[in-house]
């Protein structure tokens, strides 16, 4: 490879591409060339002017990763895709230019690799989760863009010694922490197990080196010891007619690290470094050959896993045993198929079975990578109820990592669920409405609330009841990104429709006030349009959230009545007899105005005061203002309130909350169900905090202390003040002063 790697600059692109077909005809015999020839050449033109950061062609790097794809025995399409898989990022070349030339399949194939462009995201973060969620959807409909990427990862994690140091630490933690659980999810061993080792080996460089230098050091012994297991094993297989292949092997040298750092352990204390796989042709065989492995040695009960009657949600199937031999020496065995050590390896991969000019086969329901199939097909699913980049990035990762428990529904069909999974969990795996309605489950017989924990074993029958739902503290009970995602998804439209309930009920309680002789419907269309909004149930939303005032609403109504109301208003200026609900010296028709340095509202203690030309000012006795007339006694003047008239007055109030979804409509609501009005209500967030502020027309103080202590009970409030010097009274002189 390397060879024709070298010769490929001073080659011309005939010679070329002859040398490369003849490489991949070696590696995949019987392989159709034709695609591929046509997708090489393109590259090299397209790549031509460009060069890697260790000096050498750009064409070497598609070229790598298309052998990489031929020794999987991909097909032709997939090749071909393997030897674009840059264009679209790298040169002009269009999705469009690509479908044309090389057909549809090829073009989705490249687009599905190509990373989200940086002019589309706001930060590298943002752009990379995208990345990822593009990459998934692309794989819902062609499993092949994955097995592409590995082999792009792979090939750059050989060659990534070029880079800068940050960036190379960035690429390799990349790689471990997603490229590398992705493979073994999908079941494709071989890849995660080089993935592992070379980023390893850039992201801890001594321990690699540390760890590798003991491996090959015990190579002899390690020998001796596999040895020691398989020729007697091998011939009391022969003698028993059963034809089996035996093999032993070191684990990977990330793995061996792992399993030092989660024990505490040095490597010579890690006994189960070494594993003995012995591949026979059947699962009849399976057990038989498990039987006499147990015959042979002592098995440490513990440690043996059926993964043949119980695989892995990413199809791996598997006998495991470890077992004691003569001297005290202990070593894992792993039995298998032909057919599941093919899928172990290769996982998606292996099922991709092609002949010269045909298109892949679909995967066939029933075969072993349907869970992976099935896994894929949740992470499409609750990917679709998060819009928050780093969230979905975050989700994504804790599912790669979740390890897996198994259990029963009580008709005895095994579900496989994540460890620390819960009832409400489980509930949410069986179906959406089930997770919605959960109350519990009864676990073995055992009735157990939502939150608890599920073990391997168990029979869960969920409990669920229709007028149960979930609310926000709900969250806490998942550990799935689906049951979180059907429960952010539920909440976002019970949020929404509370929303439009209360809306409605704070406009039409607010139309109704204006006496019209219409229906407020039959204003609808003018009023949307007026404010620019498509529909009357977003009309309510956006009141019941606060995001469009009531004031706002009825401003559109009442600017068309001013005409209406010029002449009344105009007769009670003549009269003096405003409906100002306050007595003077036990008249009620004489001229007076609320001082707007602290607007009393009936039920505060009031007194009044004569002003020059304005007739009577009323004033809180504890308003500051009071004590610049207290010594003037000529103009103190005996004032109450007038019991008798019902009307309404404005009252402000600031209010310091923790911010949370819905705080803005709870405390609206509050308003409502006292027959508050709300005149205006900003809200300011930042921090953590909401600072809000509400202008609400009230009758009196009582009615106002009602609300007050409605509002203290409200989650997240922490300051409520009533502002005295902040309302001004539209039907009264805006001047502050007596």
């Amino acid at each position: 490879m390397e060879s024709i790697l070298n010769s490929l600059p001073a080659s011309t692109p005939d010679a070329a591409v002859e040398q490369f077909l003849a490489k991949i005809q070696e590696i995949n015999p019987g392989i159709s060339t034709e695609l591929v020839g046509k997708a090489f050449l393109f590259s090299w033109e397209a790549h031509k002017d460009q060069r890697r950061k260790s000096g050498e062609p750009y064409l070497a790097h598609p070229v790598s990763v298309a052998f990489i794809l031929a020794e999987q025995k991909l097909d032709p399409v997939t090749i071909a895709a393997g030897l674009l898989h840059d264009v679209i990022e790298d040169t002009p070349t269009t999705k469009d230019d690509l479908a044309g030339m090389f057909g549809e399949d090829v073009a989705l194939l490249v687009d599905g690799v190509t990373k989200i462009q940086a002019l589309q995201m706001r930060t590298r973060e943002e752009r990379q989760a995208e990345t990822y969620r593009k990459m998934l959807l692309s794989m819902a409909k062609d499993l092949r863009v994955i097995i592409i990427k590995f082999a792009d990862r792979v090939h750059n994690l050989r060659t990534l010694k070029y880079l800068e140091p940050e960036k190379i630490k960035l690429i390799a933690k990349e790689t471990l922490d997603v490229y590398s659980p992705l493979a073994l999810r999908l079941g494709m061993a071989k890849i995660k197990c080089e993935l592992d080792d070379l980023a390893f080996k850039h992201l801890y460089p001594d321990e690699y080196k540390d760890i590798v230098s003991k491996v090959v050091a015990s190579r002899v012994d390690r020998e001796s010891l596999i040895d020691t297991f398989s020729g007697p094993l091998r011939s009391y297989l022969e003698r028993e007619g059963i034809n089996a292949t035996i093999a032993g092997r070191s684990k990977h040298f990330y793995s061996i690290y792992n399993k030092m750092q989660k024990s505490g352990k040095a490597f010579e204390e890690i006994y189960d470094v070494l594993a003995i796989r012995i591949i026979v042709d059947s699962i009849k065989d399976c057990y038989w050959v498990l039987g006499i492995v147990h015959s042979m040695w002592m098995p440490v009960q513990e440690r043996f896993k059926d993964y043949i009657s119980a695989p892995k949600n990413n199809g791996y199937r598997s006998l495991h045993t470890t077992v004691v031999g003569k001297q005290g020496s202990i070593v894992e065995m792993q039995i298998r198929t032909w057919e599941m050590n093919k899928t172990a390896e290769e996982g998606i991969a292996a099922h991709w079975l092609y002949k010269e000019g045909t298109a892949p086969a679909q995967f066939r329901e029933g075969s072993t990578d349907d869970k992976a199939i099935a896994w894929l097909k949740n992470i499409i699913e609750w990917q679709e109820n998060l819009t928050d980049s780093a969230e979905f990035y975050e989700f994504f990762k804790v599912d790669l990592f979740d390890a897996e428990i198994f259990v029963f529904t009580p008709k005895g069909n095994l579900h496989s669920m994540p460890k620390g999974a819960t009832v409400l969990d489980f509930a949410f795996a069986v179906h959406t409405d089930i997770g919605i309605h959960c109350i519990g489950a009864k676990i073995d017989g055992h009735i157990e609330p939502v939150s608890a924990e599920l073990k391997s074993g168990q029979t869960i029958e969920i409990l669920h009841l229709n007028t149960k739902t979930p609310s926000a503290d709900t969250m806490r009970y998942v550990k799935t990104p689906k049951a979180r995602s059907a429960i952010r998804h539920w909440l976002n439209n019970a949020e929404k429709q509370e929303s439009i309930d209360l809306g409605k009920k704070i406009v039409l309680r607010a139309y109704e006030k204006l006496h019209a002789n219409s229906d407020f419907s039959d204003h609808a269309p003018e009023l949307l349009q007026h404010l620019g909004l498509i529909s009357v149930e977003r009309l309510y939303e956006m009141v019941g959230r606060g995001d469009l005032t009531e004031s706002r609403v009825m401003g559109y109504f009442q600017a068309r009545k001013i005409k209406r109301n010029v002449m009344s208003q105009f007769m009670k200026n003549l009269t003096g007899q405003r409906p100002q609900g306050i007595r003077v010296g036990g008249k009620s028709n004489l001229m007076v105005r609320f001082a707007e340095c602290c607007n009393p509202i009936p039920g505060d203690r009031i007194i009044g005061f004569l002003t020059k030309g304005r007739g009577i000012s009323v004033h809180n006795t504890d308003c500051r203002n009071v004590g610049i007339f207290e010594d003037d006694r000529e103009r103190r003047v005996e004032v109450s309130w007038d019991e008798g008239e019902q009307k309404k007055y404005l009252v402000a109030l600031q209010i310091t909350a923790a911010d949370r979804s819905g705080l803005f409509r709870d405390i609206s609501g509050v308003f409502v169900d006292f027959g508050a009005s709300i005149s205006n209500g900003t809200m300011k967030t930042g921090g953590g905090k909401a600072d809000m502020a509400f202008q609400i027309e009230i009758r009196n103080l009582s009615q106002l202390k009602q609300i007050l202590r409605q509002l203290e009970k409200i989650k997240g409030i922490e300051k409520i003040d009533r502002v005295k010097d902040y309302i001004s009274y539209p039907e009264y002189p805006q001047d502050g002063t007596a």
